[in-house]
């Protein structure tokens, strides 16, 4: 019986895209670990990204086509991941209330190295100490395998939001005063999904956001882990003094200081 099931989205214009082989990869690497994953696509070849992300990951992958009558945007399809994990999980350990001991991980299918982490990551949603993990990257490789511009304002923005998150008292515990929260990964214990499935924003808003309502609202515990993650060569190398990127990374910020800075931790 899985106890954690790896979720995350994808699309792709076509499979000669620069990013499928790192999903492929990443694939490959949950597969070897024997890791259950959950992929929800939006890709116009579905049938060809589905096909390949399946092979490649030896019955441990099963990629789903996005559902966008019901599950809108990147957020949609997050939800819809997070929906059919949880029902993996129920079906594999015969019901909800057995899955009090699994977690649902997220990670974007680019971040590769994540599968060799996922046990660390979980381990305390496991054991029943924290119910959110936000896995958090070793300031060495952070610095050494991202684009640099990427890691200076990724480092700007989670001293923000760490800077307005201490006020709430399900952010002062130990483990949870350094939230990575532009890192991306989050697990939490499958009990917890509807906190996900309950909240309706499209973009990067749709992973953070509802962790900060289940420890402001509900009053879960939340907890990081440092792990030693590593970026893919691939993506410093196409990112790394590309205008186009660090624009990019601008607006996504902008976005996040009025959805989550602006309306949730203020």
């Amino acid at each position: 019986m899985p106890s954690v099931v790896l979720v995350t989205v994808t699309y792709y214009p076509n499979i000669s895209d620069v990013r499928f082989p790192l999903a492929l990869e990443l694939c490959q690497l949950a597969a070897t670990k024997e890791i259950q994953t959950v992929i929800v696509d939006d890709s116009p070849d579905h049938p060809a990204v589905r096909d390949a992300l399946e092979k490649g990951g030896k019955g441990y992958i099963k990629v789903y086509q996005q559902d966008k009558a019901i599950y809108h945007g990147k957020g949609g399809a997050l939800r819809q991941a997070i929906y059919t994990a949880r029902e993996l999980l129920a079906d594999a350990n015969k019901n909800y209330d057995k899955c009090e001991k699994t977690a649902i991980c997220f990670a974007e299918p680019e971040k590769v190295d994540i599968a060799n982490h996922i046990h660390l990551i979980v381990k305390t949603i496991l054991d029943g100490r924290t119910d959110i993990v936000v896995p958090k990257r070793s300031e060495e490789l952070f610095r050494q395998t991202y684009p640099i511009e990427q890691f200076h304002s990724e480092n700007f923005a989670n001293l923000h939001f760490n800077s307005l998150a201490k006020h709430f008292k399900g952010f002062q515990a130990e483990n949870a005063t350094q939230i990575d929260w532009l890192f991306g990964p989050f697990a939490f214990r499958t009990s917890l999904a509807d906190t996900w499935l309950n909240y309706n924003g499209t973009s990067w808003d749709a992973q953070m956001i509802p962790y900060v309502r289940a420890v402001r609202n509900e009053n879960r515990r939340i907890s990081s882990v440092t792990i030693d993650f590593r970026h893919p060569k691939e993506m410093k190398e196409q990112e790394e003094g590309d205008p186009k990127w660090t624009n990019k990374r601008l607006q996504q910020l902008n976005v996040l200081f009025d959805l989550l800075g602006g309306k949730e931790l203020s």
